[in-house]
């Protein structure tokens, strides 16, 4: 197909993305879960987007120091500096389901 103005060539073509912030481990303090609260407000005010990578840099200034804050077109996630596993993640609404820290689980078959 020759280049377009609506579809060049070597120009990737993505979905939007509906992003949202789950939090998977309990905030250690008031002030770390203020600022992912508020991580989350910007989050949820964004319209969709076809590249998630947007929200690393809000992460990363609201955070401050002591978090790691990586990234992929499709997601962002954000690790304590002295721990391996993951404090929270971005993802798109439309294909992923991360759950919160404190989300019930469900029984096996319910919904």
């Amino acid at each position: 197909m020759p280049p377009t103005t609506q579809h060049p060539l070597n120009s990737p073509v993505f979905a939007p993305q509906l992003a949202y912030l789950a939090v998977e481990q309990e905030p250690i303090d008031s002030t770390e879960a203020q600022r992912l609260e508020q991580l989350r407000q910007l989050i949820g005010a964004a319209p969709d987007t076809t590249d998630l990578r947007a929200f690393a840099e809000p992460a990363r200034q609201l955070l401050g120091p002591g978090y790691r804050v990586h990234c992929g077109s499709s997601h962002v996630w954000i690790k304590r500096e002295e721990q391996p596993e993951r404090l929270a993640i971005v993802a798109d609404r439309y294909t992923t389901a991360y759950r919160e820290w404190n989300s019930p689980l469900l029984a096996p078959g319910a919904e």
